[in-house]
């Protein structure tokens, strides 16, 4: 099967290994050119230019799009349904799929206990333009698979700043830091590995016609059991050969007063039922029907804390980075 990639950041890139790892081939269309990797095409351009994305589709089976926008409900209120609009008209005038990973925040208010097919029930600005992606996608005739993942973990999610777990637990304990928790710390919270996200991705691109019978489907991407930032911070801690030190806590009236001055802590306020409460995704067919198991909660933190060692060890370079947290 042939996969053309849009975004070559956290998502993408996970997505690239694992495609290449099954066997098939890929196309990554992203903004700026960079060197040549054995097994891939790459095609430099926007996705909305017509030219751009249409040699990049030519002779793909599936679409998957992991491009984003600046951590600002407003860019992406301006920037995103067009972008996804390009893409979707693109799929469709060549009949494949598109597969796109999708937050929980058009869901922050059932994301306590978030079943699959549950209704949308945004709270803030974000999930209000997450929701208008979801329906614009029902309402195209191109085929649609939406899987929704919880804050991200893995390896190349370390050096971003896109994973709230990872940037300010996982990183910060590596680098001999008190982690800093937003949220209440004995609160469940899931963490999606984005090896696993990746996998489901694959998988939905070459079920689409299964899973997304009626032209657009919903899912829940597989993801280990919810934990507590508090267990996150102890089990980090002794992966990392650290003490496991008391964090640093953010109040939400914190958060809510540095909203009006600084944009992040706005867009973190917008979202913070994700993190003062518990944040629960429960499993989808996708697991319980075609088997895919999440990376157990150990595994996937290893991985991450791993990654953040090597780098610390300067043995590795740092991922490329993506412009925004994917989730919560």
């Amino acid at each position: 099967m042939h996969h053309l990639v849009i975004g070559e950041g956290q998502i993408g890139r996970a997505i690239i290994d694992r495609a290449l790892a099954d066997g098939d081939t890929v196309t990554v269309l992203r903004r700026s050119e960079i060197a040549p990797s054995p097994g891939i095409h790459r095609v430099a351009g926007d996705v909305l230019d017509p030219a751009a994305i249409e040699a990049a589709v030519t002779g793909a089976d599936a679409i998957h799009a992991c491009f984003h926008a600046a951590y600002d409900a407003r860019i992406w209120r301006r920037d995103l349904p067009p972008r996804e609009l390009a893409v979707l008209e693109a799929a469709a005038a060549h009949d494949v799929p598109v597969v796109f990973p999708e937050s929980m925040y058009a869901f922050q208010g059932r994301a306590a206990d978030l079943a699959e097919g549950a209704e949308p029930a945004p709270l803030d600005a974000k999930g209000e333009v997450r929701l208008l992606l979801l329906e614009q996608r029902r309402r195209h005739p191109a085929r649609t698979l939406s899987l929704i993942a919880s804050d991200l973990v893995g390896p190349t999610a370390v050096g971003t700043g896109a994973s709230v777990a990872s940037a300010m637990i996982i990183e910060r304990i590596a680098a001999g830091q008190r982690p800093i928790v937003v949220g209440d710390p004995a609160a469940a919270h899931t963490l999606t590995h984005i090896p696993d996200l990746a996998r489901a991705m694959l998988h939905g691109a070459r079920h689409a016609a299964r899973l997304a019978p009626n032209g657009d489907a919903v899912l829940n991407a597989p993801s280990a059991p919810a934990r507590s930032q508090r267990e996150l911070i102890a089990h980090a801690s002794s992966l990392l050969g650290r003490p496991a030190r008391r964090p640093v806590r953010v109040p939400l009236v914190v958060l809510r007063a540095l909203s009006g001055v600084n944009t992040f802590a706005r867009e973190l306020s917008g979202i913070s039922r994700l993190w003062y409460a518990p944040c629960v995704l429960r499993p989808g067919i996708l697991t319980t029907v075609d088997g895919l198991e999440p990376t157990s909660w150990p595994d996937a933190v290893r991985a991450s804390a791993d990654k953040a060692a090597s780098i610390r060890a300067g043995a590795d370079a740092a991922p490329v980075s993506t412009s925004s947290p994917l989730s919560s």
